[in-house]
């Protein structure tokens, strides 16, 4: 038995265990977001279950909070993003095999266009994520301000909800005020 097999033993096990660790982890923060959700719903008048929901429970809060307009907005700027990111990827990899197989002349012209134009188009579509993002944070700005939070909190519960949905949830002292019109 030589010294790299046991070296490669160790490693291997090393990685399953790491990997088990990850799925754990990340099984607790659904379930402490979930958690968090339907006390939070619950503490906003709603039934638990409408904020377990995906996709429901953040077409809720808009209605709730703001317009259900703004939900579409979010929903088509991140479809938007996934239509043009996938047909930027499809050409860039189209343009490539192409580059790659053809040499030089009109067609390799041709590939290299389609190679930049598909990453242009991914980098475009990246666009459509920062404006999903920036209205998911005006959601949660307006969702802080029903609670009487500051702010800062829509940050929190934009990028940490695993931590911030169950705080607002369990906290006895944050109270539900009701939507803030002029956010």
């Amino acid at each position: 038995m030589s010294v790299y097999s046991g070296a490669a033993a160790f490693a291997s096990i090393f990685w399953v265990i790491f990997a088990m660790m990850a799925s754990v982890s990340s099984y607790v923060l659904v379930a402490a977001e979930l958690v968090g959700n339907w006390f939070t719903f619950k503490k906003m008048h709603m039934p638990g279950w409408k904020g377990i929901i995906p996709f429901y429970n953040l077409y809720v809060l808009f209605e709730k909070l703001w317009e259900v307009k703004e939900f579409w907005r979010v929903i088509i700027y991140l479809g938007v993003y996934l239509g043009a990111f996938i047909l930027g990827d499809v050409l860039a990899v189209i343009g490539g095999i192409m580059a790659a197989g053809i040499g030089y002349g009109a067609a390799y012209a041709v590939s290299v266009i389609m190679t930049i134009l598909g990453i242009l188009m991914i980098l475009g579509s990246l666009v459509f994520v920062v404006l999903a993002i920036v209205k998911e944070y005006q959601l949660y700005k307006r969702m802080a301000f029903a609670f009487g939070l500051k702010s800062a909190w829509a940050w929190g519960l934009l990028f940490l909800p695993y931590v911030f949905l169950p705080i607002i949830g369990f906290n006895k002292k944050i109270i539900y005020y009701g939507p803030m019109r002029q956010v």
